[in-house]
C-alpha cells in the first residue's frame, strides 16, 4: 500500500480554503501576504499530493472541483482547530 510521500501541511490548505472563499488567487495572495507565484505552487504541490485537479481556474476566478467540494469541508474543519491551537499557544 503506497500513499503520498508526505501529508498537505497548513499553509498549503490554508491557500486553498482561503483562494475558494474569496474566488480569486490573486485576492487570496494578497489576503495571506504572499506573492500569486507562491500562492500557486502552494495549490499545485496540494493538488499534486491529492491526485485530483482542485480548483477550476478560468479569467473569472477559480471554482472548487468535485474533489476540491470535498477537500475543502474537511480542510476547513482542520483550519478552525490549528487555530484553536495558535491560540492557545500564543495565550
Amino acid at each position: 500500500m503506497s500513499g503520498p510521500v508526505r501529508s498537505a501541511d497548513i499553509a498549503e490548505l490554508r491557500a486553498f480554503c482561503t483562494a475558494v472563499d474569496l474566488g480569486s488567487l490573486g485576492s487570496a495572495a494578497r489576503l495571506l501576504r504572499v506573492s500569486q507565484p507562491a500562492l500557486s505552487k502552494h495549490l499545485r504541490t496540494l493538488e499534486a499530493l491529492a491526485g485530483a485537479k482542485l480548483l477550476e481556474r478560468s479569467t473569472r476566478g477559480v471554482t472548487p472541483t468535485p474533489a476540491g467540494r470535498r477537500l475543502y469541508a474537511e480542510a476547513r474543519k482542520l483550519l478552525a482547530q490549528a487555530e484553536v491551537v495558535e491560540s492557545l499557544m500564543s495565550g
